[in-house]
């Protein structure tokens, strides 16, 4: 049993130092070679996990080891800020990298200990939960066009694909954020994360409601600084809002 933990923190603490590799052009070929690298250890688990004669209470104790170890070095931290970044990568690396693995193999043990970690993570970890998602799952969102920010709050709202705040946000990013100097690093970040970030929205039962509120605290004001020509305003609230949506749903709370 204590192997089974000690190798799901091995795999957590390396990969929430390789969240660089969570992007577009990366994340299917680093996953797969991790996964490769970690297979042997995961059918391990199935195999014990089919001869166990207490298969609940099998999981149970992974899924409490695990994360039990993980709040040791959480607890270690002094610094409020220290702490508050320990989850956010933590969070995120459980979420793309480790529960991901677990479900790979798409044995029997693989759903009810992804679940279990996921319950035992949320328990301890309580400001930002995590749900689990499958590899398939999160890679496709890199390639699902329209699956970006402003096109899902116009789609929730009933908006067509030419309406006025698209076509003005587009107009924005193509006519002035490409040529600012930071510029093409936040259309990047944006088309890295915004796919993943709508991934985890759709998910959520009041997701129109979500979209709702994107619309209302960041769309709106986007585009009325647009249009008293505060380019440079709008920007700040661009990077605000991909900001404060990647700290809440690339965490990923339910």
């Amino acid at each position: 049993m204590e192997h089974i933990e000690q190798g799901l923190c091995d795999l957590l603490f390396e990969t929430a130092g390789e969240l660089g590799k969570f992007r577009r052009d990366s994340y299917k070929s680093y996953f797969l070679s991790l996964y490769e690298e970690q297979s042997e250890f995961f059918k391990d688990i199935e195999k014990e996990y089919q001869e166990s004669d207490q298969k609940t209470q099998f999981i149970d104790e992974i899924a409490t080891a695990f994360v039990d170890r993980v709040g040791s070095k959480y607890d270690e931290l002094q610094k409020k800020s220290a702490k508050e970044q320990f989850v956010l990568d933590h969070n995120t690396a459980m979420v793309v990298f480790v529960l991901p693995c677990v479900q790979y193999l798409r044995g029997d043990s693989s759903a009810p200990l992804s679940d279990a970690l996921v319950e035992k993570w949320n328990g301890r970890f309580t400001k930002y939960h995590i749900n689990s998602g499958t590899f398939e799952d999160i890679n496709g969102g890199f390639k699902t066009k329209l699956c970006y920010i402003t096109t899902a709050v116009c789609d929730s709202l009933g908006k067509p694909d030419d309406c006025y705040e698209l076509e003005m946000l587009r107009t924005y990013r193509d006519d002035y954020l490409a040529g600012q100097a930071d510029g093409k690093e936040l259309i990047d970040q944006y088309y890295d994360i915004a796919p993943t970030i709508v991934n985890r929205i759709n998910r959520q039962s009041n997701a129109s409601d979500i979209y709702e509120g994107i619309y209302r605290e960041y769309l709106c004001p986007c585009i009325s600084k647009i249009e008293q020509h505060e380019n440079e305003q709008c920007k700040e609230i661009y990077a605000s809002m991909m900001k404060d949506l990647q700290t809440k749903y690339m965490g990923c709370i339910s």
